[in-house]
């Protein structure tokens, strides 16, 4: 993307004359472009895709501001979204990262505890929208593990079946047929929804920011599941987060992995057959 259009796509959100003064290409996942710009009137973290990608960008928007309600200053602030000629983009208030404090972890911890705080009726939320590029159904259910079953894992699997076979796909309807018996009920807890070590950054106080989310109203479980699955948080992180919200006996030994396979089912979709391997070793420890 050229100077000229980054700085028509500020003029059309902000309404104002605007100066570019350094445009700097950064990572902005698989999926998407992503540019920290620097002007006149501010810094600004802008993402772009093609234009058929708008619905993406204006869930990730909804989604931020969702997480914005509960935590202001752990979750950026959109400017605007939108499409203009050929491509899909949303903006955000740079964030300018400051040094990391010193109880960075444990601050982080406390942070999705209060996340987890907010509670609602229903598992789901109103609106569907994307676990990276792939579409992420958030029909309402009033059962939890109706919603992982029906709502994350199944959608996932039959995707990738023709990946995944017939073997892995049988052990998988059986293992759901079990959930009953291994998974907790929990109040519906918001959550980030995508949380790993890629989505969070720092913001000018040194604390943590969340980007990217996933929103969604689950098991809180599901959440923290997450974070241990491409080599976990500092343990500072999962002691202050239970200092906080108490864990139930058996998370990190059992219902974790089955947790996981949501996000492994995403990751074959995304990225082929490299992550079969750990979907059938999870499947061998339950059916």
């Amino acid at each position: 993307m050229n100077k000229e259009t980054i700085e028509s796509l500020l003029i059309q959100v902000a309404g104002a004359d605007v100066r570019i003064h350094e445009v700097r290409p950064i990572g902005g996942g698989n999926i998407s472009r992503a540019f920290a710009v620097k002007t006149s009137n501010g810094n600004f973290f802008i993402k772009t895709n093609r234009a058929g990608l708008a619905d993406m960008f204006e869930k990730e928007v909804k989604n931020l501001e969702l997480l914005r309600k509960v935590i202001p200053h752990n979750t950026p602030e959109v400017i605007g979204y939108g499409a203009m000629d050929h491509i899909s983009y949303f903006i955000l208030k740079l964030i300018e990262p400051g040094k990391r404090v010193p109880d960075f972890w444990a601050d982080f911890g406390r942070t999705l505890a209060s996340v987890h705080k907010e509670h609602a009726n229903t598992y789901g939320l109103e609106y569907d929208n994307y676990i990276g590029s792939l579409p992420q159904s958030n029909k309402q259910h009033a059962n939890w593990i109706d919603f992982f079953v029906e709502e994350r894992i199944w959608p996932q699997a039959k995707k990738a079946e023709s990946l995944l076979g017939t073997d892995i796909m049988e052990k998988m309807e059986r293992l759901c047929l079990r959930l009953p018996d291994i998974l907790t009920q929990a109040k519906p807890s918001l959550l980030h929804g995508d949380l790993w070590s890629g989505n969070f950054t720092l913001n000018q106080s040194g604390k943590v920011c969340m980007v990217d989310p996933a929103t969604y109203y689950g098991n809180r479980e599901i959440e923290l599941a997450f974070t241990k699955l491409f080599g976990g948080f500092d343990d500072e992180f999962y002691d202050a987060y239970k200092d906080v919200l108490p864990l139930d006996k058996g998370f990190f030994d059992t219902r974790a992995d089955i947790y996981n396979l949501y996000p492994l089912l995403v990751h074959v979709n995304l990225f082929g057959g490299w992550y079969i391997a750990s979907v059938r070793e999870t499947l061998k420890r339950f059916v």
